[in-house]
């Protein structure tokens, strides 16, 4: 197991008095217009137009850094109690109208979960806006990449709006950075993999957070090496939020998570809970319109310096 990314630390906290502005490292995947893969749930993977995607799933020290700027009085219940839990990274202190938040000591760098695809929705929306503070409104949680209505929740109709700049990785975008390389440049001859670590065998316990490993838990983002696209943990770890829609529910996802056999690393096996669902097993991915913003992440209690890198 490597870690190709570096941790240095710094000393910025996560007081309620001001929350810390984030950039997401990501890199851009290009082949625009590529065929899907037809799997048993349906053709995946074929994106018409090249997007930035999220090297990493967003961690604990992001979110709770989009907490403190949003939730003092969380009007949304974008804070799950679970967060602080074993398989948790997030605290929360006082009281309402006043709430305060942290990460758990050697948990910063964990992917996010017990988050709902609204969860989600929600901090794209707060990235689409640039970032604001303040209560959840229309200014900074309930509008841009989507926007949010009771009626719209209720019923599942959310979609994401066509002036999105930052979003919840839709199906497709997720599937084609997981599982794609065309074969002209060293991948498998249809151009799609069985696995997200860009290979047809099982990973290793030392390739990926999975069942084999027996750790149980979630670890630190970018602790296994990138897949081709340079992208990290798209096999294991957390199962990831998609924004695509099937009725009341939101997926499917893939790749599988920390409790998981290989098998379900594998788009042979998908998973579509009901969007308000928040388990230890979720988390999310963010994706973005290709720019010069999002080069590098600055995360409370740590830095990582990421480097963009172009595909096709």
């Amino acid at each position: 197991m490597r870690t190709p990314i570096t941790f240095a630390s710094v000393l910025l906290g996560l007081s309620a008095a001001a929350s810390a502005q984030i950039t997401i490292p990501t890199v851009t995947i290009g082949n625009a217009g590529n065929a899907g893969e037809t799997t048993i749930n349906g053709t995946r993977g074929a994106v018409a137009y090249r997007y930035d995607i999220a090297t990493t799933e967003v961690t604990n020290a992001q979110y709770a850094a989009f907490l403190n700027a949003v939730a003092a009085t969380d009007t949304n219940a974008l804070y799950n109690i679970n967060m602080a839990g074993a398989l948790g990274g997030i605290t929360r202190s006082g009281s309402s109208g006043s709430y305060t938040y942290g990460t758990i000591p050697g948990r910063a760098n964990n992917p996010v979960n017990n988050v709902s695809f609204w969860d989600a929705a929600r901090f794209a929306n707060w990235l689409h806006n640039g970032q604001p503070s303040g209560p959840q409104n229309n200014s900074t949680t309930e509008n841009g990449a989507y926007t949010l209505t009771a009626t719209g929740i209720t019923n599942n109709t959310v979609t994401r709006n066509s002036n999105w700049q930052w979003a919840v990785a839709s199906t497709d975008e997720w599937y084609k950075a997981a599982y794609f390389q065309p074969a002209s440049q060293g991948g498998d001859t249809d151009n799609y993999w069985s696995y997200p670590t860009s290979s047809n065998t099982p990973p290793t316990a030392g390739q990926a957070n999975y069942l084999p490993a027996n750790i149980n838990d979630t670890t630190p983002v970018a602790s296994y090496a990138a897949n081709w696209a340079g992208v990290y943990d798209m096999a294991g770890n957390v199962y990831e939020w998609n924004d695509t829609n099937l009725a009341f529910t939101r997926g499917p996802m893939v790749g599988g998570a920390f409790d998981n056999i290989a098998g379900w690393l594998t788009p042979l096996n998908a998973y579509a809970p009901f969007a308000s669902a928040e388990r230890d097993q979720l988390g999310f991915r963010v994706v973005a319109i290709p720019g010069p913003s999002a080069a590098a992440l600055l995360v409370v209690g740590g830095v990582v310096a990421g480097r963009r890198r172009r595909r096709g």
